[in-house]
């Protein structure tokens, strides 16, 4: 199954090819992070649920493909060894979080990308039921009963099995962040002074 991908204004979109709920995994993270990013861009309001939590399908690089607006493509680390958290910079649509290395065979699909009313189709029926809600410990509360406070053991196998087995048949590449003959980002990622990222971080939870 194809899912469309789509930035809040249009100027950037793609297409991730053979998607299934069999093929990532669906999880809700609320890590402090994933909120962090959500206020650098603007789009806490898109983006984070009423938890602080964003959805979030985890997918294989070589599924993702950016057929329109590439010049857009930006990318935000909020620490020197933070993960590679890309966006549409026209209307500050996040993309995906990805390792910084060409190698992870891992892109994290961020739910706002994802055009699933242009595919006629909703998310539950593009990708399937959530597995987890996953770092409830930096949730809003009141959480609702199924939040793990970390991740839970069964998720953390389940991630360890995709990342082998996409590194074992080579699903890095191509990816539409790395370019395929020196394996740098295709754009410099920035990163956060700590003044900004201490700014953003007092806009996310865990809150009472």
């Amino acid at each position: 199954m194809k899912v469309s991908l789509k930035c809040h204004c249009g100027a950037l979109r793609g297409v991730a090819n053979d998607i299934s709920a069999s093929s990532g995994n669906r999880i809700v993270c609320m890590c402090a992070d994933c909120q962090a990013f959500a206020h650098f861009l603007g789009r806490a309001d898109t983006v984070l649920d009423k938890n602080g939590g964003t959805d979030i399908f985890q997918l294989a690089p070589c599924s993702l493909k950016i057929t329109q607006g590439i010049e857009q493509l930006k990318c935000i680390r909020l620490t020197s060894k933070g993960l590679c958290r890309w966006y549409a910079a026209c209307c500050n649509t996040p993309i995906a979080n990805t390792l910084h290395s060409h190698k992870g065979p891992f892109a994290g699909t961020i739910h706002s990308m994802m055009d699933h009313a242009n595919d006629g189709q909703s998310r539950d029926q593009a990708l399937g039921p959530v597995l987890a809600r996953i770092h409830g410990k930096s949730g809003i509360a009141p959480l609702p009963s199924d939040a793990h406070q970390t991740v839970p053991f069964g998720i953390v196998l389940r991630m360890v099995g995709f990342l082998f087995s996409g590194w074992i048949k080579g699903h890095h590449a191509p990816s539409p962040f790395f370019d395929a003959n020196t394996g740098k980002p295709i754009v410099a990622p920035g990163v956060l002074s700590t003044a900004e990222r201490e700014r953003i971080r007092k806009l996310c939870g865990p809150k009472a």
